[in-house]
C-alpha cells in the first residue's frame, strides 16, 4: 500500500524529528539518516508515534511502514506528499 501523508517532505522530516526529540534526550540531536534502533528509539514508541502522526495528518499510518522505512529520511522520502516511490525508497536503501 502506498499511503502518502498530507506534507511534503520537509514539513515531515521536521516533524519527525521535534518529535522524537521530545520523547527522547538525545544530546547530538536526532540523526535523520541512522535507524531509529541506533539511538533507542524502539518498536513500541514507533506504534505510538504513528497513532500521533495519523492524529496531526488525519492519514491512517501502518507502524509497519516505519519497519519498512526505518529512518527519518527514508520514510519522509517514502510516505510525504512530494516523496518518491516507496519502491525506490527501498531500492536506495538497500
Amino acid at each position: 500500500m502506498d499511503r502518502r501523508l498530507p506534507c511534503d517532505r520537509e514539513t515531515l522530516r521536521s516533524w519527525m524529528v521535534n518529535y522524537i526529540g521530545g520523547v527522547l534526550t538525545l544530546p547530538d540531536g536526532v540523526p535523520t539518516d541512522q535507524t531509529f534502533d541506533t539511538y533507542g528509539f524502539d518498536s513500541v514508541e514507533a506504534v505510538v508515534m504513528a497513532g500521533v502522526m495519523e492524529e496531526e495528518f488525519g492519514t491512517q499510518v501502518d507502524p509497519v511502514q516505519l519497519f519498512e522505512q526505518p529512518s527519518i529520511d527514508a520514510f519522509s522520502a517514502a510516505f510525504s506528499s512530494d516523496g518518491g516511490s516507496v519502491a525506490a525508497a527501498t531500492e536506495t536503501r538497500a
